[in-house]
């Protein structure tokens, strides 16, 4: 399979990353988000226990909150953050997820919407805004700050975001690993057939982008390639960007639990 050149015009065009929207990719994922075996996906029980309670006691100590959850997959993170008391929002793009989050997790206080968050109405006011493990880093430039432009315009005066990226190293690391080939005899994350997936990585330094492409070949010839686009962010540049948007008081946490060095959280207050 020969390697695609990337064009810089073009990186953040089309499907930049794989359709997790779609029902079929998103009813595999899900079983991803639900395993104990990894940390792909959604996190272990464990590490969401110890963030949930991280956030409730810093950010949900002082009486009835809002929260928007951004990215909120199954809605792992809903109950444990709202309880009884909150209210909790959450979006994701993902049918299966969201399908599981309202069977698993619905209530009164919590309620879970199918939407993309680049043009999803938000609604709010709320006091805390989240978007957790890295996803922001899988947004255009462009989109990146206009999804930080509606939180900031969903956040209730002092209100409070909390945005965990990955360091720049994780996404370089991901760039620049080497090309891999996988065969998937049962079936995968690409179809649940049988298949071969070569996956090509290339780091554009220019821009600070990691770009996948996945060459997904099925044994009947049937031939199919996803990228998948992460942009990387120093805390610099994240915090230049959350300035712009109208926030202040930006700051990074390094007691933030999690089970590697390769995401780290940061806040912003409105």
């Amino acid at each position: 399979m020969p390697r695609l050149i990337p064009d810089l015009r073009t990186l953040w065009d089309g499907e930049h990353k794989i359709p997790w929207n779609d029902p079929a990719f998103s009813a595999r994922i899900l079983k991803e988000h639900l395993s104990q075996d990894h940390d792909l996906a959604s996190r272990k029980q464990q590490t969401i226990e110890a963030q949930a309670e991280w956030i409730r006691s810093r950010y949900l100590a002082d009486g009835p909150s809002s929260i928007l959850d951004l990215g909120c997959g199954p809605g792992l993170y809903a109950t444990l953050l709202a309880g009884d008391i909150h209210r909790y929002v959450g979006i994701d793009f993902s049918p299966a997820s969201i399908d599981y989050a309202c069977q698993t997790f619905g209530h009164a206080q919590r309620e879970f919407r199918l939407g993309n968050v680049v043009d999803a109405p938000f609604g709010g006011p709320y006091d805390l805004v989240v978007m957790l493990y890295g996803e922001l880093n899988v947004f255009s430039p462009k989109d990146c700050r206009l999804i930080l432009s509606k939180a900031y315009e969903a956040l209730a005066p002092g209100g409070c975001l909390l945005i965990e990226r990955q360091v720049s190293a994780a996404v370089k690391a991901v760039g620049t690993a080497p090309d891999t080939q996988t065969q998937a005899d049962s079936g995968g994350l690409f179809s649940d057939e049988s298949y071969v997936c070569i996956t090509h990585n290339h780091w554009l330094e220019d821009v600070a982008v990691s770009l996948q492409h996945f060459h997904v070949a099925h044994y009947d010839g049937r031939m199919k390639t996803y990228r998948s686009t992460t942009k990387a962010w120093t805390a610099g540049e994240m915090e230049s960007m959350l300035g712009e948007v109208g926030f202040s008081s930006v700051a990074s946490h390094d007691d933030w639990p999690v089970p590697d060095e390769w995401l780290t959280l940061m806040s912003a207050c409105k």
